[in-house]
């Protein structure tokens, strides 16, 4: 009886949820490191860190539109906000993939990858207007 109960608990849950979201599609990563954001702000509170090539799933989310140039994503169980200049069709060639001695050679603990992926945040790729 209780795991009745349980699972009925369970399936009420998951249908609350997929009422208000819905996923229309599947992007990579295509950064070395990033995070999945709080709020739509590169200054605003990670939920999680992302490697590159990760799986990221869109959503279409009926409670909150993003800004241009951000979607609502779901990253394991978080849901959050990616800037789509970080997400790609493709699965990327990540730097972890080209240089696997190298990258496991750093050891990366959490921390590092937290503050890198905070890094990431922070660096804007522009081109040069110098002639």
């Amino acid at each position: 009886m209780e795991s009745l109960k349980l699972a009925l608990l369970l399936l009420l849950t998951l249908s609350q949820v997929s009422a208000s979201e819905k996923v229309v599609g599947k992007l990579y990563f295509n950064q070395f490191l990033g995070h999945l954001h709080k709020n739509p702000s590169r200054s605003s509170s990670s939920l999680t860190t992302i490697q590159c090539a990760y799986p990221v799933k869109i959503l279409e989310d009926s409670e909150s539109e993003p800004p241009k140039g951000w979607v609502v994503a779901r990253v394991g169980d978080d849901k959050g906000f990616i800037e789509s200049q970080f997400l790609s069709n493709k699965r990327p060639l990540c730097f972890q993939e080209e240089f696997p001695k190298f990258y496991l050679n750093l050891n990366l603990d959490l921390t590092d990858m937290y503050y890198w992926g905070r890094l990431s945040d922070q660096y804007v790729l522009e081109e040069s207007k110098v002639k």
